[in-house]
């Protein structure tokens, strides 16, 4: 599943290389136009991935090797497994998609763990994002 990228406003390009003679030739850059969007998921396809809301591109001589998005909607979320059921979460899920909307997102990300008992319901109602090393993964915080 390829999602969409979302503008992103007065994002500079960051050329990380020290000189023309360095061995690091990385350049990373908002994503501009479709043309690139469409580059990035051409490559993606041919390594089997697909990017989650891209707004930048990694270059590697003019080549892109990588992408990420710095802008995701993406929701949190908690319920207690003790006092509302999957019937009750439907209404709540509802009303995120709804605030969702509101705010111009015609889809996002919603995390949950395969332990949780609201796992089943998602499984059921949503998509989900397949990553080529499959889904144990973790979600790390960077703080800058």
């Amino acid at each position: 599943m390829l999602v969409n990228q979302e503008d992103i406003r007065n994002t500079k390009v960051v050329d990380l290389a020290a000189s023309d003679k360095s061995l690091l030739d990385i350049q990373v850059k908002r994503i501009e136009s479709s043309e690139e969007l469409e580059a990035l998921y051409e490559v993606c396809r041919e390594t089997n991935t697909s990017p989650i809301f891209p707004t930048h591109i990694a270059l590697k001589r003019g080549r892109i090797i990588g992408c990420f998005s710095i802008k995701s909607p993406t929701v949190y979320w908690w319920m207690n497994p003790d006092t509302v059921t999957g019937r009750e979460s439907l209404p709540i899920f509802q009303a995120c998609d709804a605030l969702m909307s509101e705010h111009g997102n015609q889809c996002y990300v919603l995390p949950c763990e395969p332990e949780s008992p609201f796992f089943k319901i998602l499984s059921k109602r949503l998509d989900t994002i397949k990553t080529k090393g499959g889904d144990n993964f973790k979600l790390f915080l960077n703080k800058t």
